[in-house]
């Protein structure tokens, strides 16, 4: 900021993406305390998240662009996919007839085994690709640890048996994280809702997504090997719920995502539209598949290059 090259525009919504002369876009359009300004852009780089990078694109509609900024090939909102995964559904909870002092360290200090992720061992047999992270978190805090306490079939669901059941088990229990490697697939993708409206009168964002064979055999395998963990670490009862479709979530990919071929990709190996050439897309939208980990320094690293990219290329870029 002391430069004086960087304005914030702070409690503002970019509601349109425009589009000048050639196909490039020109700016955004966007709403500040009620009233509505166009910013001009030399550049614009869309970092939105995963669902309104596609909404976005999807909104801005044109002459050149009918269907949406940057879609003239259908694929802006194909491909969308999130990932397996979660400390309750489809993961392994299991309960000690000992205190495992749980109430300790930060989720980040907990244990994470690789063996049964990605490529790391033999798939033979086995009916699917990719696989799954374990990960066992530590602090569980005292109000966490007693309302999400499952009975394990042990006790009613209320009462004074569930108080005592809590009393004695609360500190004695915990839950796995499985992360499963998840791939995109032509039957999930995100468009815009027919019926369903914004504030602002737009519509939102649609999620389809739907239970895939490859990613749910992966988690049950990976249950398996979480359940044989915990009962050689001395735990009496485990529990492994059923695997939860992804629906919204923390770790969204597709719809945005990066190719050679215009045909079936959104944005180039940089990050920067087929279709607008100075327009460029961040966040794990550009991924085109994942591995059983966070997205996180993936993204980080295709943003450095991706702005890496821009300032070699400036002059052609930004015309």
């Amino acid at each position: 900021m002391k430069t004086k090259n960087l304005t914030i525009f702070d409690r503002a919504q970019v509601t349109r993406i425009l589009v000048g002369r050639e196909r490039r876009v020109s700016g955004v359009q966007y709403l500040r305390d009620g009233k509505e300004y166009f910013q001009p852009a030399s550049v614009v780089l869309l970092a939105s998240y995963t669902y309104e990078n596609s909404r976005l694109l999807l909104l801005s509609k044109s002459t050149p662009f009918p269907r949406g900024l940057a879609n003239s090939h259908g694929q802006v909102g194909r491909h969308y996919f999130g990932h397996y995964s979660s400390v309750a559904a489809g993961s392994a909870i299991a309960l000690f007839p000992f205190d495992i002092n749980n109430w300790y360290g930060a989720p980040a200090q907990g244990t994470t085994v690789d063996d049964w992720a990605d490529d790391h061992f033999d798939h033979a047999g086995l009916g699917f690709i990719g696989g799954t992270s374990l990960h066992v978190h530590t602090e569980t805090h005292p109000i966490d640890a007693a309302a999400g306490l499952d009975r394990f079939s042990r006790e009613p669901l209320w009462g004074p048996r569930w108080k005592a059941f809590i009393h004695s088990n609360a500190g004695r229990w915990t839950a796995a994280y499985l992360q499963t490697s998840t791939f995109p697939y032509e039957s999930t993708y995100l468009d815009l809702d027919a019926a369903v409206r914004d504030p602002l009168g737009d519509p939102v964002c649609r999620i389809t997504s739907g239970s895939k064979g490859n990613e749910q055999r992966a988690v049950v395998f990976a249950q398996g090997k979480m359940e044989e963990w915990f009962r050689t670490a001395g735990a009496i009862e485990v529990i492994k719920p059923p695997v939860a479709v992804p629906t919204v979530s923390t770790h969204a990919y597709g719809g945005t995502r990066m190719g050679d071929n215009p045909e079936t990709s959104v944005v180039n190996r940089w990050g920067f539209s087929h279709e607008a050439p100075n327009l460029g897309v961040l966040g794990a939208s550009v991924m085109g598949t994942s591995g059983a980990r966070n997205p996180t320094l993936t993204v980080q690293a295709l943003a450095w290059r991706t702005a890496e990219h821009l300032v070699e290329s400036w002059k052609s870029i930004a015309g």
